[in-house]
């Protein structure tokens, strides 16, 4: 049997190239809406808005944030389920500390007994807003309503002050003026801007278009701010906004993320060496502590303190007492009663080992809480301004100043609630 010729086979079909699928980068987590109350919600902003705008010089004896917080504590009771939903873990020592408080009060009151009642509300009024704060803003829409009510808040304080309204100058010794605003504290507003600033750095903390803020904004509040900083002449201020903004030089999910990160920080950290450098006052005051020691008499209370508690290490001498028996030792001309100037070296003194170490592990907690939010949406921001607020409070006090219990119950909310992958700050 013949076979005949093998019949060509058909070309092989041509296998389409396969383009590898494009690389996109993870969608981001759903925007929930807020399940705070809107009058709760709105009662808190008022607050945080509040807090830069301390009038201390008022015939009224109490502060403008001290009015709001009250309106924030009785709009909380339309919403109790969020605001009062959980006790945080730091509470707890905190309230321990507040009975410590009491117990040094009764034991070494003197003849300043409104001074330490009205020390005393205040501090049970830090701890409501602590309380209620805390759990507001673990709602993620309203911590951010919140950081950019804050931002938006030191921006309209600093222009109030670069623009000369409403602002105070004291002449230096050393030369050159410190320019503060409404009277305020120089150091205290220093560091309520320095959280504000943080905050505009910062925020948001997620990429989606329509939450992002304009750069010409951010940026705008940013330098504001920051001119307003250096014209307070604060060197605890200035040390506070440099270790806040020092953070974000190794944040960041990704390497492209820290770079930005960091190069940003750099140019803010740049920024702010420069604005010193020009400032008059800031210079000579910088100098005067490198080369002199001039810690504003500081080199002398510190000293004074350290034997205040040598020799009443147990309850101390007594809320308010302290300053009074502070100032009996050093004798300055001028003064009734000298502040600490130092959160520690306040807590011994006025309560002793008692109430420091149940105060001090409060603030442990919500700094560990504020460390774990760096692995989440919330980034590296609420450590970087609980890092900042405590720096300043090596060199002032501000036990009972607003700014320190809203960043403090900022950095607890934070280290809590969903651990979503961080997608930058």
């Amino acid at each position: 049997m013949s076979v005949g010729p093998a019949l060509p086979l058909p070309p092989a079909p041509r296998l389409a190239a396969r383009r590898p699928p494009p690389v996109r980068e993870p969608a981001p987590p759903p925007t929930t809406p807020s399940r705070v109350q809107p009058v709760v919600r709105w009662a808190l902003y008022a607050y945080v808005c509040s807090i830069p705008f301390e009038m201390p010089q008022r015939s009224i004896p109490v502060e403008i944030p001290t009015l709001v917080g009250s309106v924030l504590l009785l709009a909380t009771l339309l919403d109790r389920r969020a605001a009062y939903r959980r006790f945080p873990a730091p509470l707890t020592a905190f309230t321990l500390y507040l009975w410590v408080f009491v117990a040094a009060s009764l034991v070494n009151l003197a003849s300043h007994e409104l001074s330490v009642g009205k020390f005393f509300l205040e501090m049970l009024q830090a701890l409501l807003l602590f309380w209620t704060t805390a759990n507001l803003l673990a709602d993620e829409p309203v911590r951010i309503g919140a950081l950019r009510a804050l931002a938006l808040a030191c921006g309209l304080r600093a222009a109030l002050q670069v623009a000369g309204f409403a602002s105070t100058e004291r002449a230096l010794w050393t030369g050159g003026y410190r320019v503060t605003a409404l009277g305020q504290n120089a150091n205290l507003s220093a560091l309520i801007l320095t959280a504000g600033l943080l905050a505009a750095l910062a925020l948001p903390s997620y990429r989606e278009a329509r939450r992002r803020w304009p750069v010409a904004l951010r940026w705008s509040l940013v330098v504001l701010i920051a001119v307003a900083i250096v014209q307070t002449g604060s060197r605890g201020g200035l040390l506070a906004l440099a270790a806040g903004v020092m953070m974000f030089l190794v944040s960041g999910p990704t390497p492209w993320a820290r770079v930005r990160n960091a190069a940003t920080a750099l140019l803010v950290l740049g920024l702010l060496g420069f604005a010193a450098y020009r400032s008059e006052a800031m210079r000579n005051r910088l100098f005067a502590a490198a080369e002199a020691g001039n810690l504003a008499g500081r080199e002398r209370i510190y000293p004074a303190l350290l034997i205040m508690i040598r020799e009443r290490p147990a309850l101390g001498w007594g809320p308010v007492e302290n300053q009074y028996e502070l100032e009996r030792r050093l004798q300055d001309p001028g003064y009734v009663k000298r502040d600490a100037h130092n959160l520690v070296l306040e807590l011994m003194t006025s309560t002793g080992v008692a109430g420091t170490i149940p105060f001090l592990i409060g603030l442990v907690l919500c700094v560990s809480s504020a460390w774990r939010a760096r692995r989440t949406t919330r980034g590296v921001l609420p450590f970087a301004m609980l890092l900042a607020i405590l720096t300043g409070t090596m060199s002032g006090t501000w036990i009972a100043s607003k700014i320190l219990w809203l960043v403090l119950a900022h950095g607890e909310a934070a280290g809590r609630g969903p651990a979503l992958a961080a997608r930058g700050t």
